[in-house]
C-alpha cells in the first residue's frame, strides 16, 4: 500500500526509537516521521497520547495529518468527551480533536474541565477585546458627544473562547477565559456605544471590537455579516476584514447601538493557516 509522505504500519507492529516493537492492534495508517520520533502507540488503553512529528511541519502543509484505515478498530477523537471516555484522560489542555463540523480534520482544542464535564474553548494567541459604553460612563447626564467620561468603560477581553464542537458555533457569553472590566454584557463578536447620533460630528464613539484568530488555524465564517443589533440612531463604522479573515475590528457608534454579527451566531471554520502538530497533544481512540 503506497500513500504519498506517509508510511504503513502493518498488523503487531510499531516504531519506537528506530525499532520495531509489537502493536497489538489492527492495521492503520500514519504519516512519515523523522529523526526516530516516538510513537506513544503501544499500549492497551483505549486512548492514549503519542507525540508524532509531521513531515508537513517543514514542508507547511495542513492536509498532511494521520489517517486511520477502514478496517482499523482505532478511531480519532471527535470531541474532547471521546478522550475522557475512551482514554480516561483527566487532564486539561491543547489536543487534536477531528470535529465532524469540521469535516473530520484536525483542529486544534483547548479541553477544559476533562475530570468532570469536558468543554471545547480555542485558546486565543492574540487581543480579542468588545467595549461596551452605556448611561453610567456620562460625565452630563443625556449630554451627547461628551469627549470625557467616567472610567471605567465596560470592557471584556477573551483569552479563550468557548465553542460548541458539534458545529463550530462560538459561545460568547461565555466569561471563563477573560479578563472583565466593569459589568459588561456584550458577547464575544460585539460592541455597544451610547455617546450620540452617529451622523453627528465631531462625536467621539467608544464601541471597539476586535476579533482577531491567528495562530489558531481558524477563522469566522467569511459568510458571516456584521452590522447593527441595535440601531437608535447608531451605525457600525470601519469595519475591517483582512484578506485572510483571521482579524475583523469595527467600531460602534450611537445612541445607543450595539453593533455584532447580523447574519446570525458566529462560527468558526478551519483557515489554510498552518498550525504545528506539536502544539497540541494527538489522542488516538480504540473501539
Amino acid at each position: 500500500m503506497i500513500l504519498e509522505n506517509k508510511v504503513f504500519i502493518s498488523k503487531k507492529m510499531c516504531r519506537r526509537n528506530g525499532r520495531v516493537l509489537d502493536l497489538g492492534y489492527s492495521n492503520a495508517v500514519l504519516p512519515a516521521v523523522r529523526n526516530h520520533n516516538v510513537y506513544h502507540y503501544c499500549s492497551t488503553k483505549l486512548c492514549k497520547l503519542f507525540n508524532v512529528i509531521y513531515d508537513g511541519d517543514e514542508s507547511g502543509n495542513v492536509e498532511n495529518y494521520y489517517i486511520i484505515s477502514g478496517k482499523s478498530k482505532r478511531f480519532v477523537p471527535a470531541s474532547c468527551l471521546d478522550i475522557s471516555t475512551y482514554g480516561n484522560i483527566t487532564t486539561d489542555g491543547e489536543y487534536w480533536i477531528y470535529p465532524m463540523a469540521a469535516n473530520g480534520r484536525r483542529t486544534k482544542i483547548f479541553c477544559h474541565d476533562m475530570a468532570n464535564e469536558p468543554s471545547h474553548f480555542i485558546t486565543l494567541k492574540n487581543t480579542n477585546s468588545f467595549v461596551e459604553h452605556d448611561g453610567s460612563n456620562w460625565i452630563l447626564s443625556f449630554q451627547q458627544c461628551q469627549s470625557s467620561l467616567i472610567h471605567p468603560l465596560k470592557r471584556v477581553e477573551f483569552t479563550k473562547v468557548k465553542i460548541e464542537i458539534e458545529d463550530m458555533v462560538v459561545n460568547g457569553t461565555d466569561y471563563t477565559f477573560t479578563s472583565v472590566t466593569g459589568s459588561p454584557t456584550i458577547k464575544y463578536g460585539e460592541s455597544k456605544d451610547c455617546n450620540g447620533q452617529y451622523y453627528l460630528n465631531p462625536c467621539p464613539h467608544f464601541g471597539h471590537a476586535v476579533i482577531d484568530t491567528r495562530e489558531t488555524g481558524l477563522i469566522v465564517d467569511p459568510d458571516t455579516t456584521f452590522g447593527l443589533l441595535v440601531h437608535n440612531d447608531g451605525e457600525m463604522k470601519d469595519f475591517i476584514r483582512s484578506a485572510d479573515g483571521s482579524q475583523i475590528s469595527f467600531l460602534c457608534a450611537g445612541w445607543c447601538s450595539r453593533c455584532g454579527p447580523t447574519s446570525g451566531p458566529l462560527r468558526l471554520l478551519l483557515s489554510m493557516e498552518f498550525i504545528s502538530a506539536t502544539d497540541a497533544q494527538p489522542v488516538t481512540c480504540r473501539k
